[in-house]
């Protein structure tokens, strides 16, 4: 009997456990991870983003939330979508698992990227260092409400789209390293070109807020 009573248990245990890790078995709904990440979202700005349909958005959205992944909150006539507590963390480190275990994501990113691996690439080290000695500057390239949702500390906001009319704001005697969403986001790639078509010294941080604060590093939001 007691046998019996311990195999219900671990069943019962592990059966709770994948249906969490069942919610995120699914590239779409690990996007919309990566995009709350930034800071909450409406559904038809989540859609608006992924580049599907408001109705298959929000479906993804109800797994997420069944499984107490994503939370809620009503604003106005708006429902806001966040990451529930502690799950910004399990992404980040699950995305590292993935790129550590999988030789197709790594392809995939080298192959992407391959232009782009020929600039330079800041570490996390190295830019900790540049900023502290002030030879860098962190330049932010994700939309403002992204930024003020949360960014690195000491980041200045410049969105992509107004990069090349707001050059002036940037100092030309310091290296410009661009960051956005993360590993998998392409707004950085794009700012790094542009700035160096406009003579400026640039480099790239792969990272983002979600693993820059994993890594104990320092966010901050704007008022």
């Amino acid at each position: 009997m007691k046998i019996i009573r311990i195999r219900a248990f671990k069943d019962g245990v592990y059966g709770a456990f994948a249906e969490v890790t069942k919610a995120l078995s699914n590239p779409k709904r690990l996007e919309l991870l990566d995009l709350l990440v930034q800071g909450p979202r409406s559904v038809e700005s989540l859609a608006g983003a992924l580049g599907q349909s408001v109705g298959n958005t929000s479906q993804h959205l109800q797994v997420l939330k069944r499984s107490r992944v994503v939370q809620t909150r009503r604003l106005g006539t708006t429902i806001e979508y966040s990451l529930a507590p502690g799950v910004e963390g399990v992404f980040v480190s699950l995305r590292r698992l993935a790129e550590a275990r999988s030789p197709t994501l790594v392809h995939t990113k080298q192959t992407y990227f391959a232009g782009a691996e020929a600039e330079e690439v800041v570490d996390r080290d190295e830019l900790r260092r540049r900023l502290a000695d002030g030879t860098a500057i962190l330049l932010d390239v994700r939309p403002s409400e992204e930024f003020a949702h949360a960014h690195v500390e000491g980041a200045l906001s410049i969105p992509i789209e107004q990069l090349e009319a707001r050059l002036e704001e940037l100092p030309v005697d310091q290296l410009v390293v661009a960051t956005c969403r993360g590993p998998y986001c392409v707004f950085a790639t794009d700012a790094v070109q542009a700035l160096r078509r406009a003579g400026r010294a640039a480099a790239r941080f792969e990272d983002g807020v979600g693993e820059w604060r994993a890594d104990g590093g320092t966010v901050s939001a704007s008022p």
